[in-house]
């Protein structure tokens, strides 16, 4: 399943829809934040990276920039279309965008299942926050 990134500032109608249908089939461990928190998201400078498939989001995760680099957080995938890849890919290209830009990764919570897929990525693990810094 082909996943495409894009950073969203602005959603569309048809994006607000795909994003309702991800929190509510992840809010206890994804995308916990609703239609009105991820409007704050937006208005503080935070951003949406998102997953597209066939023009639908699929795959989403949140992202923060600050002089320590881009935070990510809340990182969800429709149901429909988990265990397919998708969160990796959105990674990987997360990643390249990062490299590109010369942009550190943090991710400062990270369920136990998902940690060797991060050290297999390049992350590295210090005082509970796990780094991509395409530098070293």
């Amino acid at each position: 399943m082909p996943v495409k990134l894009e950073h969203i500032q602005s959603p569309a109608d048809a994006d607000w829809n795909d994003l309702d249908k991800i929190h509510q089939e992840t809010t206890t461990n994804g995308l916990l934040s609703d239609r009105t928190a991820l409007e704050q998201h937006l208005q503080s400078g935070g951003w949406i990276m998102a997953g597209r498939f066939n023009d639908r989001i699929i795959g989403v995760i949140l992202a923060n920039e600050s002089n320590e680099g881009v935070l990510l957080q809340q990182a969800a995938v429709r149901t429909i279309t988990q265990r397919r890849g998708v969160m990796h890919q959105l990674l990987h290209f997360i990643q390249q965008w990062a490299t590109g830009e010369g942009k550190t990764l943090r991710i400062e919570a990270c369920p136990d299942d998902l940690t060797a897929a991060l050290q297999h990525r390049g992350f590295t693990l210090k005082d509970n926050l796990w780094t991509y810094n395409p530098d070293k």
